[in-house]
């Protein structure tokens, strides 16, 4: 058995099963869907989100399963449908690619506690992703651990699933994704340069912003959407940040993408302020192109964090991203001024809502 470095001692056994059918959908929307699935059972494991659980009653094995049931569940897991079962197999035939995943998600959620959660799941999705019998369920398990590795921070962990999935199941939907969402060695991340750019912004098609407008001061280059349901969750940490922080020293660019102006400045006045710097990307664009190269960008929202010298401090992409951003933006701050500080982390959840997964 393959080890990623996760403790077997966490490793329980898990099954749901939808109260109703879900038909199969195309490769691109479900992966889009297990991926937010993900990322959303991943929010629990925050100091904010100690308690969070499901809120709808779900079925595993034919036990109905209420908010609450924890323990419940983790009797089910634990005695009657493990990583191999080949539950799993008929649950995908049934309810179609990216079901299985999504669905040992939901109940992972509920059956494991905050604090043991990630390292509980990815100790599941290691075994289920290299013992089980079927091949398709191997790969869905694989690009699952990956997500939550990623998600949880779990660098080796997120390495391993990685290089299994694109070696064993070179070809499959779970191996492109992976490639486009994790491959390594990407040009945006911590300790590297921000490349050179100029964007029109909002206000005025006729004017741009460039990276030199933001020498010498800290500044997050914020990509999103009005669209985006991942970048609306990010609003209140970044309007935390930028109230405690925003001015000389720090300031933020927000870069909307496949949006309209219209859009942005009604979201603006009716949802949410956003009092700062704002760029805009037409959709569609050869700009928009040269950026999601240029930037990597996978998916939004995708947040990029550079100190005063133009290096790279931190990156965070996708479902609970905001969180991540305000704390690096918080410990930015707090060494601004310190010559020989080093760059900070990349936090790279990568998970995005069904409209925000392609750009």
């Amino acid at each position: 058995m393959t080890n990623f470095g996760i403790d077997s001692e966490v490793l329980g056994t898990n099954s749901l099963v939808p109260t109703a059918r879900v038909p199969a959908t195309p490769a691109s929307a479900t992966l889009a869907t297990l991926l937010l699935a993900a990322g959303l059972t991943l929010l629990g494991l925050g100091a904010h989100s100690a308690t969070a659980q499901p809120q709808d009653t779900i079925q595993v094995a034919g036990i109905a399963l209420a908010p609450g049931d924890s323990a419940k569940a983790r009797r089910v897991l634990q005695a009657d449908l493990g990583p191999t079962s080949r539950h799993w197999a008929r649950h995908r035939s049934s309810a179609g690619r990216g079901r299985v995943a999504e669905a040992f998600f939901r109940t992972a959620r509920l059956a494991y506690p905050n604090d043991t959660r990630a390292d509980s799941m990815l100790a599941f999705l290691q075994k289920a992703g290299t013992e089980h019998p079927d091949r398709e369920v191997r790969a869905e398990f694989l690009f699952g651990g990956l997500q939550i590795a990623s998600s949880a921070g779990r660098d080796t962990a997120q390495k391993q699933f990685y290089q299994h999935l694109t070696s064993e199941h070179e070809g499959s939907p779970y191996a492109k994704q992976a490639k486009r969402l994790f491959a390594p060695d990407s040009q945006i991340e911590a300790g590297k340069t921000l490349p050179e750019f100029q964007i029109p912004k909002l206000s005025d098609s006729t004017e741009t912003f460039a990276e030199s407008d933001f020498e010498g001061k800290t500044v997050l280059i914020d990509f999103w959407g009005t669209w985006c349901g991942p970048c609306i969750q990010a609003m209140p940490h970044l309007h935390e940040a930028y109230r405690k922080h925003g001015g000389e020293d720090f300031t933020i660019l927000s870069v909307a993408l496949r949006d309209t102006r219209q859009a942005v400045k009604q979201f603006r006045s009716e949802k949410w302020e956003m009092p700062w710097n704002h760029a805009f990307v037409p959709k569609g664009s050869e700009l928009q192109k040269r950026l999601r190269g240029r930037f990597d960008i996978r998916g939004l929202p995708a947040a990029i964090l550079v100190g005063p010298g133009g290096q790279i401090l931190n990156v965070s992409r996708g479902v609970g991203s905001g969180e991540t951003t305000a704390q690096a933006i918080r410990e930015a701050v707090a060494q601004d001024g310190d010559s020989g500080k080093a760059p900070l982390e990349n936090t790279s959840s990568r998970a995005t809502g069904p409209e925000g997964s392609d750009l």
